[in-house]
């Protein structure tokens, strides 16, 4: 069997994503003669031939295209056990980061944080609830080590992600709110007369389009339990994720709205949650611990 490397398959890749020699010698910051040597070493080792050299750019052959996933999934493998050995190398942490997005359920957050501090007690835990998209950059941006994200945009392939949950929305309002009142689906333009309780980011504007108004007459909140206070006040209707007014559901406080169609569809939409962190960070042992707490909660 060849003794492929590591390196191997690394410029391979970089000559792919590049579009060729010299811009892969650019990036790796080798010359660009140590590039073709690399490459011609895999050709002679695999027997096939990898890169059409007859054009301006290399193009890949089909032997190239049909390698190149199993390529990609060998050295993110490779480099992810060297970020697991390197995490464990360095021992326990002494603390760590973690952001969880507002909608998400914090039974599980909880959960899996008791089952760390049971683990590894010595660990400090610094906890950050921020809404869409910030969640995102704090991982991104290194302010948080994992993140308990709910999508509701693609998330980049830096991360590695893995589903945590499902999430429900539910429309509610007060008993006494007139359209608790309605027998039978809601339309769209019975809601459009009665106000309306609207989250919406911070950094948005009163006036701002919004995702999922239906109301004429709107407010807006920046904060999630400030709207469920207002639904059961019976100052308006809104939609909220199921499990942060379950409570309040199950003791007669809201009242879920049956609708006809929402957004285009026949029923309420949902979004799911995720567990993200940097591929490219090694994590520790009580970081790890944490994640499959979180998946296993």
């Amino acid at each position: 069997m060849a003794a492929y490397t590591l390196d191997q398959f690394q410029v391979f890749l970089a000559v792919v994503d590049c579009g060729g020699f010299a811009a892969a010698a650019r990036k790796l910051g080798r010359a660009q003669s140590a590039i073709t040597y690399a490459i011609r070493a895999l050709e002679e080792q695999t027997g096939l031939l990898l890169f059409d050299r007859a054009h301006y750019r290399p193009q890949l052959t089909d032997a190239g295209r049909a390698l190149l996933p199993r390529a990609r999934l060998l050295v993110e493998d490779l480099e992810d056990f060297q970020l697991h050995a390197e995490g464990f190398a360095h021992g326990v942490e002494a603390g760590l980061s973690l952001v969880v997005n507002e909608f998400s359920d914090m039974a599980p957050v909880i959960q899996a944080l008791d089952s760390l501090h049971q683990a590894y007690p010595s660990v400090r835990v610094r906890v950050s609830i921020k809404p869409f998209a910030d969640d995102l950059e704090m991982v991104r941006s290194g302010q948080a080590l994992i993140g308990v994200v709910a999508a509701i945009a693609q998330i980049g392939n830096e991360f590695e992600a893995r589903l945590l949950s499902e999430h429900s929305l539910v429309a509610v309002a007060a008993p006494g709110h007139p359209l608790a009142a309605l027998n039978g689906p809601i339309a769209l333009a019975q809601l459009r007369g009665q106000m309306q309780i609207v989250w919406t980011r911070a950094s948005a504007t009163a006036d701002s389009s919004d995702f999922g108004v239906h109301a004429l007459d709107a407010w807006h909140v920046t904060d999630l339990g400030l709207k469920r206070q207002l639904l059961c006040a019976g100052i308006g209707w809104g939609s909220m994720p199921r499990h942060l007014v379950q409570a309040e559901i199950e003791a007669g406080r809201l009242k879920v709205l049956q609708m006809e169609s929402w957004e285009g569809r026949d029923q309420m939409p949902q979004f799911p949650s995720f567990v993200i962190r940097l591929k490219k960070v090694a994590l520790g042992p009580a970081a790890r611990h944490l994640i499959d707490a979180l998946l296993s909660a």
